[in-house]
């Protein structure tokens, strides 16, 4: 069995909980405070030790006997956009959560992120596609989420953000869905 060293209150820790769920792909969970810096670790069958969100969705691709195979690409393009957002994203977040006084969280850096998070998803519906980089859900579709559903820690109001909302709701409905604290029922 796999196991995953991560912290329940990490965005990447949650993406890759997310991830094998969908994928059907049990995990054995170790609580890491570690990972809130260093992003979680996969530990596989062969003793082998996968840091940080890419190497660990890699590992659990290589793992699915489903039809998730890693993108290539234009999708691996966007599924690196996505990491780099959610990295900006998990830092502000971060930032917010341990300040001792409140402050405008909402970042330029993280208002860029969403609107083109907002903007790609458009684009996606616009060519007839229900997710990111295609017809089915994707990586880049997973590490998006957690950016999408816990926009509101930092204050974001989603009024202005309609195509995130239908993605919130969309991923929140697939049966294999998994919660983490924080994300909002109210999308």
């Amino acid at each position: 069995m796999l196991i995953l060293h991560g912290w329940m209150m990490d965005e990447r820790s949650y993406a890759v909980r997310l991830a094998a769920a969908l994928m059907h792909i049990p995990l054995e969970i170790i609580t890491d405070r570690r990972a809130e810096i260093y992003g979680p670790t996969l530990n596989d069958e062969e003793g082998y030790s996968n840091v940080g969100l890419y190497d660990v969705l890699l590992c659990l691709a290589r793992q699915s006997g489903s039809w998730w195979s890693w993108p290539e690409g234009e999708d691996l393009t966007c599924l690196k956009w996505a990491l780099e957002g959610l990295e900006v994203f998990s830092a502000a977040r971060r930032r917010a959560l341990i300040a001792t006084m409140p402050g405008n969280a909402e970042t330029e850096e993280v208002t860029l992120v969403l609107r083109g998070l907002e903007d790609r998803l458009s684009r996606a519906r616009l060519a007839g596609n229900s997710w990111l980089c295609g017809e089915r859900i994707g990586f880049a579709d997973i590490v998006a989420f957690p950016i999408a559903g816990l926009a509101r820690d930092l204050g974001v109001s989603m009024d202005f953000y309609p195509a995130i909302r239908r993605f919130v709701r969309m991923i929140r409905e697939l049966p294999e869905f998994v919660v983490m604290p924080g994300i909002a029922a109210c999308h």
